[in-house]
């Protein structure tokens, strides 16, 4: 009898193991430094967030930067923290301290181990392996060694790695060999600024010689899991839209999927939200929505067709607040009652010093009449825009920006950018003409009129 009893309990033990739950959040804590605000963004950054970010989640943090939140996830997902890629998976307890330097976080509870591998993830605007040009050697024969010398190690880090998955280790993999794509694409572009400057023959034979190993790598990352993993989207979209002769051909020995080339379809008519909004081509953005066979593309398309939608010529302004150089908050609103010109630029961004003369000099010309121009800085790192607005000590007043809304709400995603209001606070321009074209002051004296 005790026999059975002890088979009964077995069995009854054994079937609430089989049948508990698996784990839908990821608790997360702990300190970020330096954001310059006290909400930041947690980037969602699968496969869909190269057409939207309505799946990006905002955390909430004291004046110290500290917060303690729980998530809702199904699958392991990929973030990003300023420079900081996070891997999280359901059932994660994690505590964290980052900055907005990736090479200074630390991670310490369940999901540590991989998080803290990501902390040396490559950049591929800084075209990965080459490191901004700081990798570059003599020639590319020297270089190429070194790229493919350093991916070996990064393969060794990763086979040793505890406490990552199988498929954990399968996407870092393919980041891998994506982040040696990407350095050896980018290597004519780094290497003319190193004085080896490339004809368009030379070129093409570069890559020429490159033809079977990139159709190789380019084969392997034909996998529509792989592109939750963002430099190989990056590279990817090489071959799913070819423009040359040569990668036409490397794209046909590629097995392209119906959903990768989908998703590069529906980047397309996301760009083209991005850089300029009207009735059509909200109308087209909505069309293609609708014919989408991913409902997560779909989706993102959606959302991003309603911000776009908000800024239309007619639209009221979208408020949102800024800082002077004493610290006092001013609302966009409270400059209701004139026409607005805006320029949106950071300290670090070339093309906005490139354009700033020109603003101020557009706003000299103007002056007296009835047009603000308002100079508005998306710097996190205040310091470093005080230090540049105190050095030049121009009489035009600059204000500093970390509201979320210039982001969800003017779709504030690259700059410079410059936008036009009119003095009942309605939108004529959210992508108005830059000042340095002569449109921009064509634009403004229409308004005056």
């Amino acid at each position: 009898m005790k026999t059975i009893f002890s088979l009964l309990a077995s069995g009854a033990l054994l079937a609430a193991c089989q049948s508990a739950p698996a784990p839908t959040t990821v608790h997360l804590q702990g300190q970020l430094v330096d954001m310059g605000t006290t909400e930041v963004t947690m980037r969602y950054d699968g496969a869909a967030s190269l057409v939207g970010d309505s799946r990006d989640i905002l955390l909430h943090t004291d004046a110290d930067g500290r917060f303690d939140t729980t998530l809702t996830i199904t699958e392991p997902t990929y973030y990003t923290i300023s420079r900081n890629t996070l891997y999280l998976t359901p059932g994660d307890d994690l505590t964290l301290r980052i900055t907005q330097d990736n090479r200074r976080a630390v991670f310490s509870g369940q999901g540590a181990s991989v998080n803290t591998y990501m902390k040396r993830r490559l950049f591929p605007k800084g075209g990965s392996f080459l490191a901004g040009g700081s990798n570059l050697r003599d020639g590319f024969a020297q270089t190429k060694a070194l790229v493919d010398s350093l991916a070996a190690v990064r393969r060794a880090q990763l086979d040793t790695l505890s406490g990552a998955t199988e498929e954990f280790k399968r996407l870092e993999g393919a980041r891998i060999t994506a982040d040696v794509v990407n350095s050896y694409m980018c290597y004519p572009a780094y290497a003319s600024l190193r004085g080896e400057n490339m004809s368009e023959a030379g070129r093409d034979s570069f890559f020429l010689s490159l033809k079977d190993e990139l159709t190789a790598a380019y084969q392997s990352l034909a996998d529509d899991k792989l592109l939750d993993v963002a430099v190989v989207r990056d590279v990817m979209g090489g071959v799913v839209e070819p423009d040359s002769p040569l990668f036409e051909e490397i794209a046909g020995a590629v097995n392209i999927s119906p959903r990768m080339k989908e998703l590069y379809t529906a980047v397309g008519q996301a760009e083209k939200l991005r850089g300029e909004v009207d009735e059509t081509l909200v109308a087209d953005a909505r069309a293609l929505a609708g014919s989408l066979a991913n409902r997560d593309f779909a989706d993102e398309l959606t959302a991003l067709i309603d911000q776009a939608s908000k800024l239309l010529k007619g639209q009221p302004a979208i408020d949102f607040t800024f800082t002077d150089v004493d610290g006092a908050t001013h609302r966009l609103s409270d400059f209701r009652g004139k026409a607005l010109y805006l320029d949106f630029w950071a300290t670090w961004c070339g093309p906005c010093m490139q354009e700033s003369p020109f603003f101020h000099k557009l706003a000299a010309k103007f002056e007296g009449k009835d047009v603000t121009f308002i100079s508005l800085s998306t710097d996190t790192d205040r310091d470093a825009w005080l230090k540049l607005v105190n050095s030049k000590k121009e009489s035009l007043p600059s204000y500093n920006t970390v509201d979320e809304t210039i982001r969800s709400g003017w779709a504030i995603h690259y700059i410079p950018r410059f936008v036009l209001i009119d003095k009942d606070f309605r939108i004529v321009d959210a992508y108005a003409p830059r000042p340095s074209e002569p449109e921009a002051e064509e634009a403004i004296n229409a308004l005056l009129k």
